[in-house]
Formats: C-alpha cells, sequence, structure tokens
C-alpha cells in the first residue's frame, strides 16, 4: 500500500467526525472568539459599541474591589460544593456499584430520575420546600422545633444544597464507571492477606477509584464556580456568582463589552483550573483484567 493509499485511507476514517466538528466551531468556537472580540471594544450608553481596541474592560474588572469579590465567593461556592458533593456522591456510588438485581436498579431509578426534571423546575421545587409556608418548616412547626414559620430560602446553604442536587447524580455516575473497573481479585487478595473491609476499601478500593474521584470532583468545581440558574433563583444579590453578574450586565445593562470580559474571565479560570488539575495530579489508567 502507497503512502497515497494510507493516507486516502486514513481520512475516509475522519469523515464522519466531520458534523461534528462544524457543529464545534460555529455553536462553541466562534461563539467564544465573538466574546473575545467584543470584550475588546469600548461600551458607549444605550448599549452602542465604539470598535476601537482596549482592555479597560478587564482592568476594570480587577480594579473592582466588589467584582473580585464575587469571584472569590464564585470560587468558595465551588469549593462548598465540591467538599460536599464528593463524600456523600462517593457513598451512593460505592452502594450502586456494591448492589446487585433489582436494588441496583431501583438506586438507578433513583439517581437519574431528577435527570429527566427540568432544572428549572427542580430549583422551583426547592423553593416550594424550603419556603416559611412549605413541609419542612410546618414540621417544625409542629413538633414545636421552631415557634414560627422558617424561611430557609434564598441562604449560601441552599444554593449549596440546590447545586449538590444538580452536581451529584454526573459526579456518582463518572465515578461508578470508575469503580466498575476495579478488578474483584485484588480486593479478594487483600482479604487473602488479612485485611479487613476498612483496610481493603483504603488501600485498594480509594486508591483506584481517585482518578474517578478527581474527574467527577473537577467537574463539580467548574459546574459551581459557573452556576446561573440556582443562585439567581435560590438566592440573592449578594449570593450571585460571576455568571449571573455578567447576564446582568449583557441584558439589564446592555453592556456587551464588559458581560463578555466576564465570561472570558470565566472561562480562563475554568482552563485554569483544569490545567492545575492535569499538572498537580495525576489520573490514573484502571482495567479490569478478564
Amino acid at each position: 500500500m502507497t503512502a497515497r493509499t494510507r493516507k486516502k485511507s486514513s481520512l475516509k476514517y475522519l469523515l464522519p467526525a466531520i458534523p461534528l466538528c462544524v457543529f464545534t466551531l460555529c455553536f462553541f468556537l466562534f461563539p467564544i472568539l465573538l466574546m473575545v472580540k467584543y470584550s475588546l471594544h469600548h461600551s458607549l450608553p444605550y448599549g452602542e459599541i465604539e470598535r476601537i481596541f482596549t482592555l479597560e474592560n478587564y482592568i476594570n474588572f480587577f480594579t473592582d474591589i466588589y467584582y473580585i469579590k464575587v469571584l472569590i465567593k464564585s470560587f468558595l461556592l465551588g469549593l462548598a460544593v465540591s467538599v460536599v458533593t464528593i463524600p456523600l456522591g462517593y457513598i451512593v456510588a460505592y452502594a450502586l456499584w456494591q448492589s446487585r438485581g433489582l436494588k441496583r436498579k431501583i438506586l438507578y431509578i433513583c439517581i437519574l430520575f431528577p435527570l429527566f426534571t427540568n432544572l428549572v423546575v427542580r430549583l422551583y421545587g426547592w423553593r416550594i420546600i424550603l419556603s416559611p409556608a412549605g413541609p419542612i418548616s410546618n414540621f417544625l412547626q409542629k413538633t414545636g422545633l421552631a415557634e414560627e414559620s422558617v424561611n430557609m430560602l434564598f441562604t449560601w446553604p441552599t444554593i449549596v444544597l440546590g447545586l449538590f442536587s444538580e452536581c451529584a447524580p454526573y459526579y456518582i455516575l463518572i465515578l461508578f464507571s470508575v469503580l466498575t473497573l476495579i478488578n474483584p481479585r485484588y480486593i479478594d487478595a487483600a482479604f487473602d492477606l488479612g485485611a479487613t473491609r476498612l483496610e481493603a476499601f483504603f488501600k485498594v478500593i480509594w486508591p483506584l477509584s481517585l482518578s474517578g474521584v478527581i474527574s467527577g470532583g473537577l467537574i463539580v468545581y467548574i459546574w459551581a464556580f459557573g452556576a446561573f440558574a440556582t443562585p439567581t433563583i435560590l438566592g440573592n444579590a449578594k449570593h450571585w456568582t460571576l455568571a449571573v453578574h455578567a447576564e446582568r450586565q449583557i441584558l439589564s445593562l446592555r453592556d456587551w463589552p464588559y458581560g463578555s470580559a466576564f465570561g472570558i474571565i470565566i472561562l480562563l479560570f475554568t482552563l485554569l483550573i483544569v490545567f492545575l488539575q492535569t499538572k498537580l495530579l495525576k489520573r490514573k489508567q484502571i482495567y479490569r483484567e478478564i
């Protein structure tokens, strides 16, 4: 086979990827490049844009104490959601991995069922549950634990709870897919060598599942860092993330250059988190032996 024939044969297998590449270029890369372009222009009154090259939007952001605090709050929100989701999600993923038959099917349904419901509908469901007239408040009053109605909305823990309910199914499924790759012979060997269940978990299962914990935790952190719907519906202005402020700048204040700069800053910090994760933590490739 000549080099030209081999080249044609290799290109043939790339043809199915062309629609996906076109879709990515049109609906992901092009909007990002457009936002970069807008962020380097000057904003005029009434939503007009002066098409001159300037870095004032980025300078204004990093010299504004208010938005620096918003950025820090977004980081802390991502950290809080990750701290809650990683251990609790691991317990559920481990239970799903250990279960068999009907029990596993029921757990699967419980994990996947929230994903069949629109996110906004779920968030407004949380508003009903956590409102002063909701079931939790009524229960606390009836049991005497609270003398009057309790409003749990528009608080930091409520936003963390809402984001946990969003991210947990994805984290559990990612971790479960990694746990299924662990060879049972390793665990049996640990028991044969006299290890207890706790020792087998921390010395065999946990190290082999660490790649799933890291990958899933990274997705949870990025999701919470750039959250939009949950802080808007379950929180108030002091809990808004940088993504919410970007939307307000563009749609409410009609300041496209400044809002685009917000979006690019979110993207850059997200890429920075991914870069640090790939540099500091080595992902382990786990293969099940047949």
